[in-house]
């Protein structure tokens, strides 16, 4: 069983934003699996390749909403938090606490 499961709940009716959602939950499962076998250089690399995604990912979504809603500040605000908070488990991760990284995992799971 998947970590995180894509659902139709999940869905906000835009086609590009709804596939970077569903490769987002794919990038989260990739890495609780191989962090399951311990903290190896694949799994570290998973865990980069979604931080890097989830930063290209609120890059287009904001702009999107930029044209479709001008004053989405709540979205947004979210968006810089969680980057804050990806930016201090990088760092975290870099310093040797290895829990970090499945952290950051459920912190994308529900945030």
């Amino acid at each position: 069983m998947n970590f995180f499961e894509w659902n139709q709940q999940l869905s906000v009716d835009n086609p590009l934003i709804d596939a970077d959602h569903q490769t987002l939950i794919s990038l989260v499962n990739e890495f609780e699996m191989s962090h399951r076998s311990g903290m190896t250089p694949p799994s570290l690399s998973k865990f980069w390749q979604l931080i890097d995604y989830t930063s290209t990912h609120f890059e287009r979504e904001e702009s999107l909403m930029g044209e479709i809603l001008p004053r989405s500040k709540n979205i947004r605000t979210q968006h810089e938090k969680t980057v804050s908070s990806g930016q201090r488990s990088s760092k975290e991760l870099q310093q040797g606490r290895i829990s970090i990284a499945i952290e950051t995992a459920e912190l994308l799971r529900f945030g």
